[in-house]
Parts: C-alpha cells; sequence; structure tokens
C-alpha cells in the first residue's frame, strides 16, 4: 500500500504543478515570448522532444515541474524583456491563474453532483465563507472506549444538528447542563442517539468520551450555482487566509510559535494528508486535487524571491524605475530566495517526518 499511496501521491503533485507550469507557458506563448523548455520533474530527463523552440521533457525526481521562458532569468536583453507591463505580469501570474481555474473547474463539478452544498472543518467556530448559506455543527471526529457514547450507536463522522429536538449554539454547555439526565441526539443522517453524559469521567475524555471538531455546512443557492466552481474557489482562498492570520494572531497571544510550525507543510506532510485522503473516496482525492491547486497558486503569490509573487512585485517596481530596479538586481535576489527555498524544504521535511512518522509508514 505504501508504494501504491507513493505513485498516487506523485501523480496528484505532478498534475498541479503541470497545470501551474502550463499557465506561464500558455502565457508566454500567447505573448510571443519563446519556451525554451516545458516539462513536469526535475533531471534528469527520463524523455524529452524538440517541437518548435520548445523542449518537452519528463524528469525523473517528481517534485516541481519547469517552464523555461527565454530570458526571464537571463541579464540580457530578450523578447520578454521588450514587452508590455502587462504582458509580463500575465506571464509571471499565469500559473496562479490557471491553477484556480482548474481548481474551479473540478469544484465546479464536485458541488454540483454533491447538490451544492459542501462540508468544511473550521479551525475558528466565528468564521464565515463569504459565499453559500452556512451552518456549524460539532462533528465526531474520536470515540474513547467504554464512555457512554462507546456503545450508544454514534459514529465517527457524526455531526449534531439537534439535541432534545431543539437546536443549540453551545454544545458542551448543553451536555454539561444535562450531566446524569439522557438526552436525544440527531445526526446530520437522521440518526437519534440516546445518550447519557457521565457526572464523573477521566481527565481528558469529557461526559460524552468524545473527541469534536467544528464543521461548516454551506449550501449554494440560486445564482449561486452556475457560478459555484469560481464562488467556492474563493471561498477556499478566503479560508485560507482568514486562518492563516487567525493562527499567527492565536500564536502571538499565546506565545506559542510552535503552532505555526505544526500548521505548516512540506511534501511530507502532503504525503501524509494524500495517505489520509486516499481511504475516504474518489471524491474526497478530487477535492485534495483541487484545494491543492489553489494552495500552490497561492503559496506562488508569496513576496518570496523566486517565487511568482515577487517577480510581480518586481516587475511593477522595474516598471516605476528600471534604473534602480534592474534585471540583474532581480536575478541576484532571487538566487538568495531560491536559497532561502530549500533550506526551508529541507526543514519542512524534517518537520513533517517528526509530526506525521505514525502516518507514513502505517
Amino acid at each position: 500500500m505504501f508504494l501504491i499511496d507513493l505513485i498516487v501521491f506523485f501523480l496528484i503533485l505532478g498534475i498541479v504543478i503541470l497545470v501551474h507550469e502550463f499557465g506561464h507557458f500558455v502565457a508566454a506563448k500567447k505573448t510571443g515570448v519563446p519556451v525554451n523548455e516545458f516539462g513536469i520533474g526535475f533531471p534528469p530527463k527520463i524523455w524529452k522532444k524538440k517541437k518548435g523552440e520548445t523542449e518537452y521533457f519528463i524528469g525523473a525526481i517528481p517534485f516541481g515541474g519547469l517552464c523555461a521562458i527565454d530570458g526571464e532569468n537571463e541579464e540580457k536583453e530578450s523578447i520578454y524583456d521588450s514587452k508590455k507591463t502587462w504582458q509580463k505580469l500575465w506571464i509571471c501570474g499565469g500559473g496562479v491563474i490557471m491553477n484556480i481555474l482548474f481548481a474551479s473547474l473540478l469544484f465546479y463539478f464536485l458541488i454540483g453532483f454533491s447538490g451544492f452544498n459542501f462540508t468544511q472543518g473550521i479551525v475558528f467556530s466565528e468564521y464565515e465563507f463569504p459565499f453559500g448559506s452556512q451552518e456549524n455543527y460539532p462533528m465526531i471526529v474520536g470515540i474513547q472506549e467504554s464512555s457512554p457514547a462507546y456503545n450508544s450507536g454514534i459514529e465517527v463522522g457524526d455531526y449534531i444538528v439537534l439535541i432534545n429536538g431543539e437546536s443549540f449554539s453551545d454544545f458542551q454547555g448543553v451536555i454539561n447542563e444535562n450531566k446524569g439526565r439522557e438526552i436525544v441526539l440527531r445526526t446530520g443522517n437522521g440518526k437519534e442517539i440516546n445518550i447519557t453524559p457521565r457526572i464523573e469521567y477521566p481527565e481528558g475524555e469529557g461526559p460524552l468520551g468524545v473527541a469534536l471538531r467544528e464543521i461548516a455546512i454551506v449550501n449554494y443557492t440560486g445564482l449561486e450555482k452556475p457560478l459555484v466552481g469560481f464562488l467556492h474557489s474563493y471561498n477556499m482562498i478566503d479560508y485560507s487566509f482568514s486562518s492563516i492570520g487567525d493562527i499567527f494572531s492565536y500564536a502571538f497571544k499565546n506565545k506559542s510559535p510552535e503552532i505555526i510550525g505544526q500548521s505548516l507543510a512540506g511534501p511530507v506532510g502532503i504525503f501524509a494528508i494524500t495517505k489520509l485522503t486516499l481511504s475516504q473516496g474518489l471524491y474526497e482525492v478530487i477535492n485534495l486535487i483541487a484545494i491543492l491547486s489553489i494552495a500552490v497558486g497561492i503559496t506562488n503569490l508569496l513576496p518570496i524571491p523566486a517565487m511568482d509573487g515577487a517577480k510581480i512585485i518586481f516587475t511593477l517596481l522595474e516598471r516605476i524605475n528600471n534604473r534602480v530596479f534592474s534585471k540583474k538586481l532581480q536575478i541576484r535576489i532571487e538566487s538568495y530566495g531560491f536559497m532561502f527555498l530549500i533550506l526551508l524544504a529541507f526543514v519542512l521535511i524534517i518537520k513533517d517526518f517528526i509530526q506525521f512518522n505514525d502516518i507514513l509508514f502505517k
């Protein structure tokens, strides 16, 4: 199974990266800028073919991809340098645009086939998605043995919508108020569970003996349906930025920088997530591809030298003063940025092996 998981992981990562590089490729071709190389993976090349001015290839190392645009990273004057600012911006941002378009297409079919609704676990319960009508519920993600929940019929994945036939805003509060009294929990799939929260319980288990996670059920209606792919992509982008901001805020307020590290994931962490997702079916695998496509696009927008976001900023600065913000300076800065990215990847790989060790080789 490990080998199969690894092959699927490389396939998923390859698709997402190929989409990103294809965005740069299309933008360059449409603006008349030659592309020297276009391929997936890194050398050594196990397959290559020259067509026109472009060499297409597949690399033996499946991490990453390449769209080598003529003159983009060279000090000499080139066709790329002669292009207008908007054309350079399109070339630099083409990968991000293609990633979002690809994710939107996948989301359109996924959300449409699921009745124009989706379920998303959320880190902070106060968050609200910009589009769609949203309701938050507690979902069961773990059950302790010998607890009231263990033999009640409730299952991992069930989410609670009613208690004693009534809605609630504070699940834990209602449970604490009913310790020692039988209550009826109604789940999202219509099950009714009779359960009695215990008065005394082991530390860390709670009255029911369950682990909970907050989830949001979002429904798209009316005019949102035809645009659901783009709206859902926007929801995911907004949620990602909001979560990152909340995590950093929480870390600084509580002086817990380790939570920031735990929230970041490199290739090894993505592999662990892929392993978990494969057991959940095709729907979740396609959803993962779409989310990773957005993640790759958003990550590349970060203003880190050697990434698309920094290239976009430098293109705008070059427009303001091309003597100060010269191409020579850009290439020098990007070389440092590339070294930083390699170091960051190395640190994330070590961190992920430690954090996801119990998942990787299970």
